[in-house]
This record gives C-alpha cells, sequence and structure tokens, in this order.
C-alpha cells in the first residue's frame, strides 16, 4: 500500500470515527505504570502465580511476574480490601492456563462476590477459554467486563497458543460469556504469529458474531526468553492499516489500542497513526499522539484504568509525558 492509499485510509477511518463516536479520546493509565507521580488506580492480580500450563510462545508466562499474586481466595481477597481502601477503582484478576486454556475460576468465584459485595472495585478478568457454565459462574460472581484474546486462524491458536481446538475454543469462549449477559471486550493480537500478520482478518470475522460495544488492538512485543525474543513486530503502518479498515468494517463499535506494543520510536509512529486512524482510546500515549490529538481538535480524557473501560474522569488534567515516567 502506498503512502497516498494509507492516508486516504486513515482519513476514510478518521471520517467515520468522528461520525459514529464524537470527537473524544481516552487515555489511561493501568495499575501497573506510574506517571506524573501517581500510579493507575487498576491494578493486575494472577490467581496462578507465575505459573501458566499454556506456555503460549510469544508470552512463557513471563507477563505474570509482574503482577500481584493471589494463588488462593484469601489472598485475592485481601489483595482487592486493600485496593479498595488505597482509592483503587478495580482491578484486573488473570493468570496462567491450563493446558486447555482456562483459569482455575471455581475456586475464586466466592471470593470476587465477596469484593463485589464490600467494595465499589470494578472487576475485570482475563477470562482465558471458557464454556456455558463459567460464564454463568463469573456473571453470577458480580464479575463486570470479561476480556478474550480473540485469534483468527487455527494456526496462530495452535502454534502460538498452544490451544488443541484451535479457534473453536475462541468461538465457544465468546458464545459463552455473551449469552451469559457479561461484557466482552475482545483484544485482537496484531503480528501475534512471529510478527507476521496471518490471521488478523479473521479475528474480525468473529468479532462481528457478536454483540460487542468495544474492542482493542495490542501489537508483539518481542520479549526476551521466548521464541519471539529476537523476532521483529509488524511495521506501524502495517498496524495502522489494519487499525483503519476494522475502523471501516466495524465502524459502530469503540476502537481502542491497548498498551501491549513496542515502546520507544516505534509507539511514537504508530500513535501517531492511530490517532490518524480514529481511535478511541489509547493507553500510554507518546507525545506525539497527544499533540496530533490535540491538533484535530479531540477532547482528551485521562483515566488511571484498563483501556477496556470507558470513561470515568478519574483524571481531567494533561499529565507530564507518560513516556518518561513508566514503572512497576
Amino acid at each position: 500500500m502506498s503512502n497516498n492509499d494509507l492516508d486516504s485510509l486513515l482519513g476514510q477511518a478518521w471520517a467515520l470515527s468522528r461520525e459514529r463516536h464524537g470527537y473524544g479520546l481516552s487515555v489511561h493509565v493501568p495499575g501497573m505504570f506510574v506517571f506524573n507521580g501517581a500510579r493507575g488506580k487498576y491494578r493486575a492480580v494472577s490467581i496462578t502465580g507465575n505459573r501458566c500450563d499454556l506456555d503460549c510462545d510469544h508470552c512463557k508466562g513471563s507477563l505474570l511476574k509482574t503482577m500481584s499474586q493471589a494463588p488462593d481466595g484469601e489472598s485475592l481477597i485481601r489483595i482487592g480490601m486493600e485496593a479498595a481502601a488505597r482509592g483503587d477503582s478495580g482491578m484486573l484478576i488473570t493468570g496462567g492456563c491450563d493446558s486447555r486454556g482456562r483459569l482455575p475460576w471455581k475456586d475464586f468465584l466466592p471470593a470476587i462476590r465477596r469484593l463485589k459485595d464490600e467494595t465499589d472495585l470494578t472487576l475485570t478478568v482475563h477470562a482465558g477459554q471458557t464454556d456455558p457454565h463459567i460464564a454463568q459462574g463469573l456473571k453470577q460472581a458480580g464479575v463486570d467486563q470479561a476480556l478474550v484474546d480473540v485469534l483468527g486462524d487455527d494456526m496462530t491458536a495452535r502454534e502460538v497458543y498452544h490451544l488443541p481446538r484451535g479457534i473453536a475454543s475462541i468461538h465457544e469462549t465468546m458464545s459463552s460469556l455473551t449469552e451469559a449477559g457479561l461484557e466482552v471486550i475482545p483484544h485482537i493480537l496484531f503480528g501475534i504469529y512471529y510478527g507476521r500478520e496471518s490471521g488478523e482478518r479473521g479475528a474480525l470475522e468473529i468479532l462481528k458474531e457478536y454483540p460487542l460495544k468495544k474492542y482493542i488492538v495490542v501489537v508483539l512485543m518481542p520479549t526476551s526468553g521466548t521464541p519471539m525474543a529476537s523476532v521483529a513486530p509488524p511495521a506501524p503502518e502495517t498496524v495502522a492499516k489494519f487499525i483503519a479498515r476494522a475502523r471501516v468494517e466495524l465502524p459502530h463499535l469503540e476502537a481502542g489500542l491497548g498498551c501491549a506494543r513496542p515502546r520507544g520510536a516505534y509507539r511514537r509512529d504508530l500513535d501517531l497513526l492511530a490517532v490518524r486512524a480514529g481511535i478511541n482510546s489509547l493507553a500510554l500515549p507518546s507525545d506525539r499522539a497527544i499533540a496530533e490529538a490535540e491538533a484535530r481538535g479531540l477532547q482528551i480524557t485521562y483515566e488511571q484504568t484498563c483501556c477496556s473501560l470507558g470513561h470515568t474522569g478519574l483524571v481531567s488534567h494533561h499529565p507530564s509525558s507518560v513516556e518518561s515516567h513508566r514503572g512497576h
């Protein structure tokens, strides 16, 4: 695609975004980051410690090491109560998976229910692979949102995520969660097949089958100690083209660019293009993206939450550079 073709596609996506969603941009800083002297108010907690039997090629459980650990229901309650006491708005509950891609939700549902009953926390789960029984349990426990990684082809699902049933597991998960009445926020993982575009367009087709409000695009971050450590992520222009095409195909849905994407110059380039493509929410934005959004007349709100959530108005001022204030 030539630069003129890309500019034309970005312009089409921008116009659709403004027509359908107005002139707002929500900027998000989740709980594992610090900027302007303040930490985000939505931390991630692993209910399996550092263990993940699925052992996906892009992660190998490394993401779990950055999270608080809640190996049982009592520790999850304690962490949740501490979060509520310090004024956090919510918590992302996640963890490693078994060989089928499932998390041990049954053991934690009573603790989640207690946190919903005794605090004002918004509770998001990274659902993993679910069936109707698990989905109903999460709904009855009071879970507010379920995040789902959506892969669009069997090759990626089996070779990278090691899901034995391929995307059949993802279809079952999406159907189970939506039929249970949970708000589902799909995450499309761009370049997750060793930096190459593979099933991303198929993921969009899956999204079209379900009643959704929003989806998030994230990008492969090569991680040391994994088979993808030396893989080059897809070019920012390639990701931007996908973001714009997704807007054209799913104009009624809000679109977000999540915190999982390469940093530095890569992020500055991608963020700028994402703003031009009419992205509705942006996690950990570069200064270049903020300048572009302001120049285009967008009304920016700042949130100390995961980008899966809508506008809360938690932060109403423009913080200093997010890039220079990351921390764990």
